[in-house]
Parts: C-alpha cells; structure tokens; sequence
C-alpha cells in the first residue's frame, strides 16, 4: 500500500518566527528519488536570518533564562518537546522516506528515536547527569557541575536526518544551551518537521522562542555557522572531508567539536559460519538505509575457500528484494536520494573496475530515477579499496587465516562499525582484534548493541564519542566548587589591627 506525501515548503524558523528561504545559485535541485525529477532549487537561509538566530542564541545564553532552569524544569520542558514530536512521528517519518528514498519500514523504525531522544535526555537530568559531589578528606564535599557551554550547532546528513538531529539536539538543550540545528540541503523535511513540533512543545512548555532554532542551506551556511564565535559547541555527523573542515575551524576557535562521519565497514565471515545466517547479514549491511549508512558494509572479508559459495548466496538474498516506491511499507529496497550521488557512487564502481574489479548486481531496479543496484566487486586490489564510497556498494577479501582477516578488516583507516559472523566465542576473540567503535557479532542492526553504551568513532570515522550520556556532556564544561580552608573573622585585637 502507497502513501501519498506532498512535502511543505522549505522554511526556516528563527527567533520563534517561520521564513522563506532564497534558491541557492548554481542549478541544483531536490529531487524525487523514485522518478529523478527535479522538484525545486535547493535552498537556504538568507544571511539576515542567519545572523539573526545567532544573535537570539546568544541572547538566549546570556540572559540564562534556559541554562539557570532547574534541571526538573528543563526535563518537563523536554518531555513536552517529546510528546508534541511523537504526535507528528508520522508524517516526520513519511518525509524522511519521500527525501532520502529509504523504505518507510525502516524510517518508521528510526522514528522511535524522534520523541525517544527528548525523554531520554529529560530522564538523564532527573538522574542528576550533571551533578556529581566527592568528600574531601576533611569531610567537606566538592560538587561538580556540568554547565552549558553556549549556543550549540548541530549539522545532520540527508540519510536519516530528523532522528540524527533530535539526538543532537535534546542533547544539548538538556545541557542548558540554545541550539541551531542545520537542514540537510537535500533532503530537508523531515527535520523540518521534527524541529517545528519540538519547539511547539517547548513554548507550550514556557521556554525561550529562540531556544531551538532551524537554518537551512548548504555547506557555505554549515561553514558560516561553525565558524561563527557565538557558537561555543558543534556536532556534525557527515564525511570525514567535511569533518577535518569542521574540525579545523572549531581547533582554530578553541570550541569542542563531536565528528560522526565515514566509515569502511568490514564484515568478517568466520571459516565456520552458517552460509544463510551470513548471506543475509551481508545482504542487510549492504541494503539497510539503501546503502546510504555510515555504517553500512564496505568490505566484505571471506575464507578463500568459501568466497564464491558466500558470492551467490549473497546475491540469491539480493534477487529476492522488492524495489518500488519507498512510502510503500512492503517496500525493502529504494533510490538513492539524488543522481548527484547515484553518479558519484557509479564513478567509485568504475575506477574499481578499471583496476580489475568484477561487478555483480542482482537485484532489478528501475531504469528511471535514481536507483542503483546493489553491488559486490570481486578482484578489487585491496590498498584501492579503502576509501568510502557511501552507497549499496562493498568490495570482497578473500583471506587464508584469522591474522589476514583482522588485518583486512583495520586496513581501511576508518573504524566506526565492523561486525563478525560465525560460532559466537571465536566470533568474539576476533571481535576484540578490530579497531573499530562498535562490533557485532552476528548481528545487523541499524541500531546500537545498547542504548546506554557510547557510539565511539576511531581514526578517520571522527572524534568525541556519541551516546545519550556523551552527547549530553558534550555541550557541558565542568565547574568545580568547594571549601578549602575556612573563614575567619578578624578582630581589633586580631591580624591587620581593626574590624572587618
């Protein structure tokens, strides 16, 4: 069954006010993935605009009208924002899937983050997250504070941006900051709604209107903000090109920066792994997001012996996907979001190919709009294939023992996800050998192993771990306070010959 989804104009919203923004130069467009027609020129906050949420954030920040909120207080602020985006959770995730070209069966599942990252965070204040207190040896206590740095930036990608910048964005209001969250240039309306439903829930809720504010634009907008001194804290989920970006201009700034960008994900299929346990956690890391996942598989590190066996098996779970319109809940595969990127990830499979790789697709798409097949290269030489090419696209290693595995898998220089597949014990002792912020074993879950562990990202996949607690922290500076030696009040008779 199909659901229509018309997607409502892009609009920014400052200072608690709604307004229109101007075409980009240039001639890019917004696209509809399932048919590759243009919809209209991606566009961006005008400058005015965007001076004018800095300056309301800054306002915000230093009136403390948000900061100097109990902690109770601001957690019934949130819970307010998660209700009034829980009641829009459907048409957030229906936006999602219309601008990315995901299956509505897998943004309907991401969307239980939507309104899940504004409790999360208001229950981690009424946990007292921000407070901690140690006893001196004297026995006088020493508290530590965790207080908002200022106004906080957060940056999301097209792929699944509404849950991203909830996330992102409870955070840092929890932390006590004003928060500018930056739309996606292409995929901008789900967050849109996400941020226009939260912030209905935190008026009604008696906060600032200026305290979450939505900009759009492109990568001149994110390097206009991120430079900006007004902001005091970024985080930016993207590729790592932008991320060093980023994080230069936050280094220069002395401001702390939390980078969740690319990664090369290897799966690792152990010599004595089940054939159909592994074809279908292959198939998923490949498929989940369309490809189009940090997290996705990259690389896909087999026994020599049983390479062709896992080849096939792999490609029967692929020929057996049904492609169709993305807003159709019984469809498992769609478009990719733009042919910008359809193409860019067509020019990796071909520089591979040039060097010896052997495509093979199984499953049929479209020929109209911006699909792509989902693809194993077999034969690529592996020093060529390290970088991400950010699409249903890995690149097969065969390997002889255990040690090639592990070296295969931390070639890459990324080490955001990696996952292994096979009896769970030795599963796990080569699990450990992986550098890389999270492993799976025998698992493909678009989701984190647990709620409460961070999200860490090694070498190139970023810096500052994620999670509910570290993105929270993130945007904090510690205060610490206490008493060291006592107050004595000075007599005539006493130091210094007269009253205080």
């Amino acid at each position: 069954m199909t659901t229509s989804f018309h997607p409502e104009p892009v609009a920014d919203l400052v200072d608690g006010r709604p307004g229109a923004c101007r075409p980009l130069p240039g001639g890019l467009f917004r696209q509809n993935p399932v048919t590759g027609e243009d919809l209209d020129p991606v566009r961006a906050s005008t400058e005015a605009r965007v001076e004018s949420a800095l300056d309301a954030a800054h306002r915000v920040h230093r009136s403390g009208a948000w900061a100097m909120r109990p902690d109770a207080a601001r957690a019934d602020a949130l819970d307010a924002a998660a209700g009034a985006v829980e009641a829009r959770a459907a048409d957030i995730t229906l936006a999602e899937s219309f601008g990315s070209g995901v299956p509505h069966a897998q943004t309907a599942v991401l969307g239980v983050i939507l309104g899940g990252a504004f409790r999360l965070a208001a229950a981690r204040l009424r946990d007292s997250v921000l407070v901690s207190t140690l006893t001196r040896p004297d026995g006088r206590l020493v508290t530590v504070r965790r207080e908002a740095l200022g106004p906080a930036l957060c940056v999301v990608p097209y792929n699944a941006p509404a849950p991203m910048a909830a996330h992102k964005a409870a955070s840092a209001l929890a932390a006590g900051c004003p928060v500018l969250v930056k739309a996606p240039e292409l995929n901008p309306y789900g967050t849109q709604l996400m941020v226009e439903a939260a912030v209905a829930g935190l008026t009604e809720a008696g906060a600032p209107p200026a305290l979450l504010q939505l900009l759009h634009g492109d990568a001149a907008t994110g390097a206009r903000l991120v430079a900006d001194d007004r902001v005091r804290a970024v985080s930016f989920t993207g590729g790592t090109p932008a991320g060093r970006e980023v994080g230069a201009a936050c280094g220069r700034a002395l401001k702390p920066a939390q980078l969740e960008l690319g990664g090369n994900n290897a799966l690792v299929v152990m010599e004595d792994a089940d054939t159909a346990t592994a074809a279908r956690i292959a198939a998923e890391l490949l498929t989940t997001l369309n490809g189009q996942w940090c997290r996705a598989l990259g690389r896909l590190v087999v026994p020599a012996a049983r390479q062709a066996e896992l080849v096939e098996a792999i490609g029967e779970v692929l020929a057996s996907l049904r492609t169709g319109d993305p807003l159709d809940r019984d469809t498992g595969y769609g478009p990719l979001a733009h042919s910008r990127h359809r193409d860019s990830v067509r020019t990796s499979v071909a520089a591979l190919t040039r060097l010896g790789a052997k495509e093979h697709t199984f499953t049929p798409v479209p020929e109209r709009g911006n699909w792509l097949a989902p693809a194993l290269l077999t034969g690529a030489p592996e020093e060529h294939a390290r970088g991400e090419i950010f699409g249903p696209v890995a690149t097969v290693h065969p390997y002889d023992t255990l040690d090639e595995a592990v070296a295969l898998a931390n070639s890459t220089g990324y080490g955001l996800e990696a996952y292994v597949t096979g009896q769970d014990e030795a599963a796990l002792a080569v699990a450990a050998r992986i550098r890389a912020g999270e492993v799976k074993v025998n698992g493909s879950s678009v989701l984190s192993l647990h709620m409460d562990t961070p999200r860490p990202a090694w070498g190139l996949s970023g810096l500052v771990d994620e999670g509910t607690d570290e993105t929270l922290l993130h945007f904090t500076g510690s205060r610490v306070t206490g008493v060291e030696g006592g107050f004595a009040l000075h007599t005539a008779a006493g130091p210094g010959g007269g009253t205080p």
